[in-house]
């Protein structure tokens, strides 16, 4: 140990020693500070901050890596000429990547942030058709950022005399930093609902949903975060997001990040403490200016709606974006992993990994033609298809009744005329696979219109 480390241990155990003297006062709590005392010499005991392993120099994979992320130019026009959907969800290829390259955000990381982000990071992309439960239609805009390595938390945050309790759980855990949630691979997801006037001749970032550690989803406002043009998009473009040291959780301020505390020391060990654990800016800043068309994800409508390779050719290289395994960073060196990150398949909107509390499910992104009826319009339950029926007349009613009459049949699909050809298109299922908001179709469970007649 040497000179500087004795320092920061004394230190460490003189403020607990401190607190000890003369802020514990309710029943109980000299055990849990001895205990805590403890927990900071076996930190110390078994090691300091693990140095960074040494790895090669990275591989350019191609020359799309995200090593070119904040300084290649967007050249992407919305004049251009691509009427192509790949992903058949209402929206061309072209559109998606507009509303993408304009709501890009710029990321501000923390000037201790160990990963070199600006060559490791990469964001994987997602536009899907949605109406939000104001009944503003628009698209749900997804992000996924892909990172190396989550390298551990900051407890060592804010340490003052009017917050003594956290303060000292927050420098009793802060031995530990480096190996509190540390894991190989690193996924980061954030949700804009862009509202669409005009058949998209004008579009607006109306909500933000925030999603980090083991917090729920959460609903802002588009108005909480500050915005910068740096692609020429307007004065209300891309949106400014904190990330935090190492972890990579995204807030909208310098603020909101470093008043962050963790319930974890009481969820996992009844621990009352609530220690602060991130820390934000100071350090680079990353404009999304390249944004390539072939990381946008898709759909998971089809197999072929599924962009199962947009990372083939960049150092994730291997991981399949509609698979929910874990995710261990990048592929072109070797690594030992304890711990990896958790899988990107249920970061998409219409994946069968999501839960309820996801940004993209839930009874209030659609609406039934009545409250008796059980035809749920703008909705599409993808997949479990076993027989698909072209219809001569477009009339979702029909669809339902093949259905009802149908006893393999569980839910049903009716295409709109148009969307895959002339005629509109009917799909039984032998499943109730999870709806989802897409205003090319109408869908419904064969038990709820048995129970309504409608």
């Amino acid at each position: 140990m040497n000179e500087q480390e004795k320092y920061r241990v004394s230190l460490i155990f003189h403020r607990l020693t401190e607190f000890g003297k003369h802020s514990i006062q309710k029943p109980g709590s000299w055990f849990i500070f001895t205990i805590i005392l403890i927990g900071v010499a076996l930190g110390i005991s078994t090691g300091t901050r693990p140095a960074a392993a040494v790895t090669p120099d990275p591989v350019r994979m191609a020359s799309y890596t995200t090593q070119s992320i904040s300084h290649v130019p967007v050249l992407f026009s919305r004049a251009a000429q691509n009427y192509s959907d790949t992903d058949q969800d209402g929206i061309t290829d072209a559109l998606e990547l507009y509303i993408a390259t304009t709501y890009a955000p710029q990321l501000i990381f923390d000037e201790n942030e160990q990963e070199n982000v600006s060559q490791t990071l990469l964001p994987l992309y997602q536009v899907s058709p949605l109406r939000h439960h104001s009944g503003q239609d628009g698209a749900m805009l997804v992000f996924t950022f892909l990172y190396d390595n989550d390298n551990g938390a900051d407890f060592d945050q804010d340490w003052s005399f009017g917050n003594l309790w956290g303060s000292a759980c927050g420098l009793a855990m802060d031995p530990f930093d480096q190996y509190f949630g540390t894991h190989c691979g690193d996924t980061e997801t954030i949700y804009f609902f862009i509202a669409n006037y005009n058949n998209w001749s004008s579009t607006y970032l109306q909500s933000i949903y925030w999603k980090r550690h083991y917090d729920p989803v959460y609903e802002t406002s588009g108005d909480v975060v500050a915005y910068v043009d740096f692609t020429n998009s307007g004065n209300r473009s891309h949106p400014v997001i904190h990330v935090s040291e190492d972890k990579h959780g995204m807030y909208p301020s310098k603020d909101a990040c470093e008043d962050y505390k963790t319930d974890v020391l009481w969820e996992k060990a009844d621990i009352p403490c609530w220690p602060k654990m991130e820390d934000c800016d100071g350090g680079i800043v990353l404009n999304i200016t390249y944004l390539p068309a072939r990381w946008n994800v898709g759909e998971s409508r089809y197999e072929s709606t599924m962009n199962t390779t947009a990372l083939e050719g960049t150092y994730y290289q291997g991981y399949n974006p509609w698979e929910n395994i874990p995710f261990g960073g990048r592929t072109d060196y070797e690594k030992l992993c304890v711990d990896m990150g958790g899988g990107l398949a249920g970061k998409w909107c219409g994946s069968a990994s999501t839960g309820d509390g996801h940004p993209c499910s839930g009874y209030n992104w659609w609406g039934k033609a009545n409250q008796n009826s059980c035809m749920n319009y703008n909705t599409d339950r993808y997949g479990s298809d076993y027989r698909s029926i072209q219809l001569t007349s477009p009339d979702p009613v029909y669809c339902r009744q093949q259905c009802e009459g149908d006893p393999n049949c569980v839910s049903f699909s009716y295409v709109r005329p148009g969307i895959q050809g002339p005629n509109a298109m009917c799909y039984l299922k032998n499943t109730a696979p999870v709806q989802y908001l897409n205003t090319c179709c109408i869908s419904g469970l064969k038990s709820e219109c048995l129970d309504t007649g409608n």
